[in-house]
């Protein structure tokens, strides 16, 4: 029989990570069954030898392979092995709380919705948020909404400082995943794949909701909780989002007029507060920092983005 949910994980070189993902992933309870699919994006196989130990022991664990380096082609290629009717995403920073995927099933099965999306929250290495951001903010996915609640991508989620993504998220796969490459291929060199492919389900009409109780956690390293990669961080999922949104927009000319004023308008206005603070003075503020960068984000949006180099295990 066929598992209800599919969940797809992309590895990269974070196998040390990855190995918590799994090993937390694989204790949750589902009735109508689940599976895992790991797809090995580097070059040397990191992955292969743990998955198969997994699936050596009777794990519902299955592993590719395929070393382009484009994020969309790697998950298309797990939805496409997926056999569930909900092909659920996780990253391999991420380790589920118990009842996780039983919570995101739930929830499409109870709305109906096309999609379902959870909290991210943060677990640092260090035992504690950064002195910059100490409620972690800057870390943490939470729309604090009602369960069943509607996600509106346009308008509110932005005003709040915060998009979505597919770090944590189920999509049934019959209204959201009906083609032969649901990830665009052109947005999978540098993560902007999920952004645009969420600006076009919901502007073809697809129902987003909130699960607020199917909360994952992302391990934090030290190395990401320094300033500077953050402030890189927030200017390239602006340019994920002004790409996106300019890319699945039917006038995108004006949509291109529009994002570059914002941009204009939020480097302009950070810029003057980053001086009129004196946040230039200190090294524990960072709110004018990023918002430059956000502003510079979408400005810059058609230069090379690439990836964020992570610290390999």
């Amino acid at each position: 029989m066929s598992p209800a949910i599919s969940v797809v994980v992309l590895s990269y070189d974070r196998v040390h990570l990855l190995k918590r993902t799994l090993t937390e992933g694989l204790k949750q309870v589902l009735a109508e069954g689940y599976e895992f699919i790991i797809v090995d994006n580097h070059p040397d196989q990191l992955a292969r030898e743990m998955v198969g130990g997994l699936a050596a022991q009777g794990a519902p664990v299955t592993y590719l392979a395929d070393a382009r380096r484009n994020i969309s082609i790697v998950r298309n290629i797990g939805i496409k092995a997926a056999k569930g009717r909900y092909v659920a995403f996780i990253d391999d920073d991420e380790a589920p709380d118990a009842g996780w995927l039983a919570e995101l099933h739930a929830c499409l099965e109870r709305t109906g919705a096309d999609a379902a999306f959870g909290p991210k929250l943060p677990l640092f290495e260090a035992g504690h948020a950064p002195d910059w951001d100490p409620e972690a903010w800057l870390y943490t996915l939470d729309f604090r909404m009602p369960a069943d609640a509607t996600i509106e991508m346009f308008g509110r989620l932005r005003r709040k400082g915060k998009g979505l993504g597919s770090g944590n998220a189920a999509f049934r796969v019959a209204t959201c995943f009906d083609t032969a490459e649901p990830f665009s291929v052109a947005f999978g060199d540098a993560n902007g794949e999920d952004t645009q492919l969420l600006f076009r389900l919901a502007l073809a009409g697809k129902r987003f909701v909130w699960c607020p109780t199917a909360i994952v956690r992302e391990f934090i390293e030290t190395d990401r909780t320094k300033p500077e990669y953050m402030v890189t961080r927030m200017k390239r999922g602006s340019q994920h989002y002004a790409a996106s949104r300019i890319n699945t927009s039917g006038t995108p000319g004006v949509t291109r007029l529009k994002v570059m004023a914002l941009g204009l308008a939020q480097f302009g206005v950070h810029l003057g507060l980053f001086v009129a603070s004196g946040e230039f003075l200190g090294r524990r503020r960072f709110e004018h920092r990023i918002g430059m960068a956000k502003g510079l984000g979408k400005l810059t949006y058609r230069a090379p983005i690439g990836f964020i180099d992570e610290k390999a295990a």
